[in-house]
């Protein structure tokens, strides 16, 4: 008998937390999302910030805009503009999947060289909704450059994982 009111108990409150939290991703709804990145490739510390504006075109189809800049050392900035498209896969709980796509143009100051590129990235990830308008979550990207740009200006290719917080309206 203690089991299944134990048991039944567990379910409540795994049934209200999913109550709690339905994630707001219907067609009008638009969202604002932050991430940033610090690192240290041994040389200098970097600094990446970056923003995304998004509206839902249909249930779990977003499309937007995205811009970032970069910062390592006292010379080196690069900044970021372009266009995305994700889908999310809504499961019926406040974690939801996702996969996307970007595409977008690069300018790298880099001391006295200067180099404009276009950039491609494909990402999946998930996000967590703590409220019904606000969510958590991580990505893993691979990123794509016509210019060398990565890994010390060496590679046009460079993998990342990415921490944000997306807000819904």
């Amino acid at each position: 008998m203690k089991r299944v009111v134990a048991l039944a108990a567990g379910m409540m409150v795994v049934a209200s937390m999913a109550a709690a939290a339905q994630p707001l991703m219907v067609q009008g709804v638009r969202e604002i999302g932050v991430s940033g990145m610090m690192d240290d490739n041994g040389e200098h510390l970097g600094l990446s910030l970056n923003g995304r504006y998004g509206s839902f075109v249909v249930d779990g189809i977003e499309a937007g805009v995205y811009g970032g800049v970069a910062l390592r050392g006292s010379g080196d900035r690069n900044t970021s503009l372009g266009l995305f498209s994700e889908y999310n896969f809504d499961l019926g709980g406040p974690l939801v999947p996702h996969i996307g796509i970007g595409l977008g143009l690069g300018w790298s100051d880099i001391g006295i060289k200067h180099d404009s590129y276009i950039e491609l990235e494909a990402w999946g990830g998930a996000k967590y909704f703590f409220i019904d308008y606000a969510a958590f979550g991580a990505d893993v990207g691979v990123l794509y450059a016509t210019e060398d740009i990565y890994n010390g200006y060496d590679d046009p290719i460079d993998w990342v994982l990415r921490l944000n917080t997306r807000w819904f309206f």
